[in-house]
């Protein structure tokens, strides 16, 4: 846990991230996902792109956190989530702010792609369930580095990070 506050101080003090800590995170997500994504393409669908480690790509989605969407997947992509002990309250802000990872569910359908972001959680707190437009650097399928996070406030992108 001492991980978890350390890397939150340096998020919230301009420091420069602990992306051993944030790798962890988002390789947690992308386990955790592993079970979350869409079935095999029906033979009218095509193939999902493949994507090379190191490969610049930006998408556009639903901003949301791995703890409470794979619980479900239908209500959980909002502010307040459905958990084992009742319906939770901006439950999406409050577990981005404890450092559960957070990702950009793609086209924002239950169904689409989940890429989940190497940052820190809580400098997007404030942009949970929001369309958002991230451009960044593969990681790995699935584990995107963002450069640049936007969200779309009153038709118009505003860069967040």
């Amino acid at each position: 846990m001492s991980n978890l506050n350390a890397s939150l101080a340096q998020a919230q003090s301009g420091s420069v991230q602990n992306y051993g800590f944030m790798l962890g995170c988002a390789l947690l997500g992308l386990f955790l996902f592993s079970g979350c994504q869409s079935g095999g393409p029906s033979p009218a669908e095509e193939p999902a792109p493949v994507y090379e480690q190191g490969q610049s790509i930006s998408m556009e989605g639903i901003l949301i956190d791995t703890r409470c969407y794979p619980l479900n997947m239908d209500i959980n992509r909002g502010m307040d989530h459905e958990r084992p002990e009742g319906f939770v309250k901006a439950c999406a802000t409050a577990c981005a702010m404890q450092g559960f990872p957070v990702a950009i569910l793609r086209g924002g359908e239950p169904d689409g792609e989940v890429w989940v972001l190497m940052t820190v959680p809580a400098v997007l707190a404030d942009y949970m369930a929001e369309q958002i437009r991230v451009q960044g650097t593969v990681r790995s399928t699935g584990v995107l580095i963002p450069e640049r996070v936007e969200t779309l406030s009153e038709g118009e992108w505003l860069t967040v990070l």
